[in-house]
């Protein structure tokens, strides 16, 4: 059974790098609990080591994002601040160029409670993924 690909965006820039490490993958952890397999930029190598960012360039990274990110069925936009970023806006408007759509409503209103630390672990959570009528059982 194929799991769904879900490619993490947010704002990276203007924030410092261990706000932006913590958020990313505090989202790939709980998307992995719902039976996502994540795409997480900050594992990518120019994120993971910041001289190699700069070697690159802003564009050169960004088309690199942009072609992982039209590989995947699906994307998270991290709230509340991915408006401010103008490379999650292309990110965004490329997942919709491309065909990747955004989490289902139900599934992303509980990821975005779960990143606030409004919504405690669920014990077990049973996904019926609509388009693709897979179900999920996660227990913990």
């Amino acid at each position: 059974m194929k799991k769904d690909k879900v490619y993490i965006s947010g704002k990276i820039s203007g924030l410092e790098r261990r706000e932006y490490l913590l958020r990313f993958f505090r989202a790939e952890q709980i998307l992995r609990e719902f039976c996502y397999t994540t795409m997480n930029p900050c594992r990518f190598l120019f994120c993971r080591w910041p001289w190699l960012f700069r070697l690159l360039g802003y564009k050169v990274c960004l088309l690199i994002d942009l072609w992982i990110l039209a590989k995947c069925d699906n994307i998270y936009l991290i709230e509340p601040d991915w408006r401010e970023s103008r490379g999650v806006r292309i990110e965004r408007k490329w997942a919709k160029e491309m065909g990747v759509q955004r989490l289902p409503k139900g599934i992303q209103s509980l990821v975005d409670r779960r990143m606030k630390g409004e919504a405690s672990k669920p014990a077990n959570v049973l996904i019926v993924e609509p388009n693709t009528r897979r179900l999920c059982l996660r227990r913990s």
